[in-house]
């Protein structure tokens, strides 16, 4: 056999090796690659999907946490019921502040307003101050609803001059009586009849002054 029949049969043979070689070995192996990297990027995708999940549920879990916060306030400012003890205690509060001496909280009875959604609920005090601490009060008793407190209207005041002589450079002492409203969430209970089992009474509270 000839040296160059020799180098035919050689090549023949280098040829038929490679493209064994490609389609046995390295064929699969790219099939493999491109499977791989389409399961990366199907991977990549479900990550990104998550990731926006995962953002747009701690968003909705803040909006629920401050829309919680704002239903406490709210259930502060018009609870779904009178509450006059802590009612009560708030107007003392403001009246410390201010320096004005409660002679009488008198409520009334709840009555519905507006569409029936929430009630009124009257009060009229009676307190003893100078003009400047009388209207330090009513100006914190509107202001109240921002601490956040119970949400009020003053509906009327009415001055007198007191009988104590003020000393010189003094303001003069006054005699306010105040009427107001306090707001009340839902419609008033069914109303019972004057002089049978469990009538409502109005109940006046008497502060004594300082």
């Amino acid at each position: 056999m000839s040296r160059r029949v020799r180098y035919v049969l050689m090549g023949l043979g280098l040829l038929v090796f490679v493209l064994v070689v490609w389609f046995l070995v390295l064929s699969p192996i790219r099939g493999n690659i491109s499977a791989t990297n389409t399961a990366i990027e199907d991977q990549k995708t479900r990550y990104a999907l998550a990731q926006s999940q995962l953002t747009q549920a701690k968003s909705t879990k803040q909006e629920g946490e401050l829309n919680q916060a704002r239903l406490l306030e709210l259930a502060k400012m018009i609870p779904n019921d009178q509450e006059l003890p802590s009612l009560l205690l708030q107007l003392q509060d403001l009246a410390d502040q201010s320096g004005i001496d409660f002679v009488a909280i008198t409520p009334g009875d709840p009555t519905a307003a507006g569409t029936g959604d929430y009630q009124l609920l009257p009060l009229s005090l009676t307190f003893a101050g100078t003009f400047f601490d009388v209207s330090d009060f009513t100006y914190r008793a509107e202001q109240m609803v921002a601490g956040p407190g119970r949400l009020l209207a003053i509906k009327s005041v009415n001055l007198v001059l007191g009988s104590t002589i003020a000393a010189v450079g003094s303001s003069p002492k006054l005699t306010a009586t105040l009427s107001l409203y306090a707001f009340i969430m839902g419609v008033p209970a069914a109303t019972v009849v004057p002089g049978s089992a469990g009538a409502a009474s109005t109940t006046t509270t008497t502060a004594p002054v300082k």
